[in-house]
């Protein structure tokens, strides 16, 4: 019962880690460590010293794995394993020369985007190499993975873009263990050309599927590697609910595993009887199938879910090889508990809590309804007929089971599921499982043997990958969104009904009890839903989106919407309208827009209109000045001209600039003035200091207002102390990229918004900002500091 209490307790210490809003500094870890004797002193507290024990084991590690040193902001030197200093110590604007280790596949795809461990920084050998990502925008030679080469870089912390609905990119590197961003100025020499097997099979692997249609997914299945998935292809891979079927991890290595364990136990038993091996023979089969699930994983290059996902096969196995008594819930704790002592960066992994959820819900099932795992034969023998209607009613169970119990963690993470994912996945995993992924693995070792063969398995897997998609693709109909409410509601439905069935089920042991309970819950969400209906505000909100350089506002007023702006395309095609703005509207509820206005035609800001004009159909559409032909085509749209007012709920609209499009299309910007008689906002979109002057001189008191949209980003070409005073702003809002090229805001200007006692904010640095307005107050919220204050949204080097 102790060691039991011990293992759990040991897992909320690391699980608790996942609301820190910091990590352990040196003043606190000596503290725990004097905590730990203490407690280690006293017999009945004993069992407590575990807390600070992991406490301080997950705040090293952290700081180990992301930085390279124990202590990420006082470093101590002569410390095993750890660097003298940390890489932050390295952010400092200047070029490095660098030695890494290339561990990445590269093809022509990715070869400006890899990740590399770091050896030498600066002529100085690392006790600790940290993984970093390398960027290079220009690339000069091929690299490819086990290479050593020496580059010129300048280092930048990771920092991604914090918005409630958007990919959590920060928090997604850090669980890789990625902490800094290595940009590539230029190529030295390569050090060391090192033979990588993987790298090797890769390449042949790719000269030999050049011609097939998916040739992404193939590598996807045999190597983990997903940059060459079209993305067409990777949206329907969504839409259709089986992205689990294309990330190699558990599901994959558990079934490569029972496939050897199948054969080789087949091949053991029909050749080599257990007289012969005795206690080898099951042994046998188990390392025989271990070793191959260890090759897999190899192929996939150790990715941090398949290391996971082979730490989990091997311990369970080897608990289970020991013969000793395990129950199930203490097996699952303690594969677990080894993964978080292995990993710890682990938590932070969606990948983990969606396969250890997976894995217990299927376990519970499988507990609940005995007669699928325990099959009574009859006359001593399972017909083939019967054998597969049982298999196939088995993995409906299973596959309606999931999709109900993980609705709730669906929900949570992405706000949306496809209807007919069950279905799909009923056909898809044993298609997968049993036919193409075999094929791919077989077809990748005859790619060395004999590639006339591998040729054609390759062309099998690609028909067969063909055929799937081309009959389910018009299911991604049934992928829905969900806003925040109706995702809660959903969730809310999903518990009510699991605890209403339990408590179903508790009516025969005790039916008083059962009804009690089912009676207070049953008030309890009456009582929620009446209160929830009874604090509806009807304040007005102010959202600045960050999406990194560039500019998107949203203004929300009694239900009606205006959206400023869009935010960057890149030459790519890549749009954080895609990725940010719009999950960010969809899961508020907005399914229309009343107002959509581009400020100007420059593309941070006019980058995703034809995106969101797509995906919103706005009632009123205008521009600054006219756009590129594919940016917007809509005959609403209509040019900003000063003087053009409307109401927006309970606030009033008015355009203040341009009185005519001129040559310089920042100064054709549409500025905007919103007020709600009390309290006021300005944009400026890309203003320059002469319009800045010209709008002073046509509207002077008339441009006071508490909140203020920095003018081209915080340019020092923009915000004089004229406009600075005229204005008289509470706050002052920056949106620009985390540390841009262009050094937006100024320092100057931010010194100029300092003298006039303006509150800074910026959303490069404090994320997604949020300002509340109600008739008494104004209330504003950023994500790294009020809506998600934890450790993993911050940078080691701030």
């Amino acid at each position: 019962m102790t060691m039991r209490l011990l293992l759990w307790l040991s897992i909320i210490v690391f699980i608790s880690s996942l609301f820190w809003p910091r990590l352990l500094d040196n003043n606190e870890i000596i503290f725990c460590g004097v905590l730990f004797i203490s407690l280690m002193l006293i017999p009945r507290l004993r069992i407590l010293a575990v807390i600070p024990f992991f406490a301080v084991y997950f705040s090293l590690y952290t700081s180990l794995a992301l930085t390279g040193s124990f202590f990420a902001f006082q470093p101590v030197t002569n410390l095993p394993f750890s660097n003298s200093a940390p890489l932050q110590a390295s952010v400092d604007g200047r070029n490095h020369s660098i030695v890494v280790q290339i561990k990445s596949l590269i093809s022509d795809q990715n070869r400006g985007y890899f990740r590399a461990k770091l050896v030498e920084l600066d002529g100085h050998h690392l006790s600790y190499s940290p993984l970093l990502e390398m960027r290079w925008y220009a690339p000069t030679v091929k690299v490819q993975e086990n290479e050593r080469h020496l580059f010129k870089v300048r280092f930048k912390p990771i920092y991604g873009r914090a918005n409630p609905a958007g990919f959590d990119q920060q928090k997604y590197k850090y669980s890789e263990h990625i902490g800094y961003q290595a940009i590539i100025k230029s190529h030295i020499k390569k050090q060391k050309s090192a033979f990588s097997l993987r790298a090797y099979l890769y390449e042949r692997v790719l000269n030999l599927s050049d011609s097939l249609n998916n040739q992404g997914a193939i590598l996807a299945l045999s190597f983990a590697d997903k940059s060459l998935i079209k993305s067409a292809q990777k949206a329907l891979i969504q839409q259709l609910g089986i992205a689990h079927l294309f990330a190699i991890s558990g599901l994959h290595i558990s079934l490569f595993f029972s496939c050897i364990y199948l054969c080789v136990a087949y091949f053991t038993q029909r050749f080599f009887p257990k007289k012969y091996l005795g206690w080898f023979s099951w042994r046998f089969v188990n390392l025989t199938a271990l070793l191959g699930a260890f090759l897999y994983a190899y192929l996939a290059g150790f990715s941090l879910p398949t290391q996971r996902a082979f730490l989990m096969l091997l311990f369970a196995v080897c608990i289970l090889s020991m013969k000793r008594k395990c129950s199930l819930i203490d097996l699952l704790g303690l594969t677990f508990f080894m993964i978080l002592l292995w990993d710890p960066l682990a938590l932070l992994s969606l990948s983990l809590w969606l396969s250890y959820v997976a894995v217990c819900l299927i376990l519970i099932v499988l507990w609940h309804f005995p007669q699928f795992k325990n099959r009574e034969e009859k006359n001593g023998e399972i017909f083939g007929f019967t054998k597969i209607k049982h298999y196939f009613k088995f993995l409906l169970l299973i596959q309606f089971s999931l999709s109900l119990l993980m609705l709730p963690i669906q929900l949570l993470s992405f706000s949306s599921f496809s209807m007919l994912a069950p279905f799909i996945n009923l056909l898809a995993v044993p298609l997968f499982s049993l036919l193409i992924i075999p094929i791919t693995l077989l077809a990748v070792v005859f790619s060395v043997v004999h590639q006339p063969i591998a040729v054609l398995l390759f062309t099998i897997a690609d028909r067969l990958i063909s055929y799937f998609f081309i009959v389910f693709e018009q299911a991604k109909f049934a992928y829905l969104s969900f806003s925040y409410d109706q995702g809660s509601l959903l969730i809310f439905f999903v518990v009510l009904i699991v605890v209403l069935y339990i408590l179903f089920k508790l009516q025969h042991v005790n039916a008083r009890l059962s009804y009690f309970f089912t009676f207070i819950l049953l008030s309890s969400v009456l009582l929620l839903l009446w209160s929830e209906k009874q604090n509806k505000s009807h304040d007005w909100q102010v959202e600045i989106l960050d999406i990194g350089q560039g500019l998107s506002v949203l203004v929300k007023s009694q239900g009606q919407s205006l959206l400023y702006d869009t935010g960057p395309r890149y030459p790519s095609g890549f749009t954080t309208a895609a990725v940010e703005t719009l999950p960010y509207l969809h899961s508020i509820g907005i399914e229309r827009l009343d107002y959509f206005v581009i400020s100007h035609s420059d593309i941070d800001h006019a980058g995703g209109a034809d995106i969101i004009n797509r995906a919103f159909l706005p009632e009123y559409i205008l521009v600054g000045e006219p756009l590129a032909p594919p940016a917007l085509q809509n005959e609403k749209t209509i040019l900003c001209r000063a003087g053009m007012k409307w109401s927006l709920g309970s606030l009033s609209v008015k355009v203040l600039s341009p009185l005519k499009t001129g040559t310089n299309n920042n100064n054709n910007s549409c500025v905007l003035r919103i007020d709600d008689g009390n309290y006021s906002l300005l944009l400026t979109g890309d203003i320059e200091k002469k319009q800045e002057i010209k709008l002073i001189v046509q509207y002077r008191g008339d441009l006071k207002s508490t909140i203020l949209l920095a003018p081209h980003h915080g340019s020092r070409h923009s915000s004089t102390n004229a406009f600075i005073k005229t204005v008289a702003p509470q706050w002052v809002v920056f949106s620009a990229g985390f540390m841009n090229r262009w050094g937006f805001p100024a320092a100057e200007v931010k010194l100029r918004y300092q003298d006039q006692n303006v509150r800074m904010v910026n959303s490069g640095l404090n994320g997604f900002i949020r300002f509340k307005i109600t008739t008494d107050n104004i209330i504003m919220q950023t994500y790294r500091e009020d809506l998600a204050p934890y450790w993993y949204h911050h940078s080691f080097s701030l």
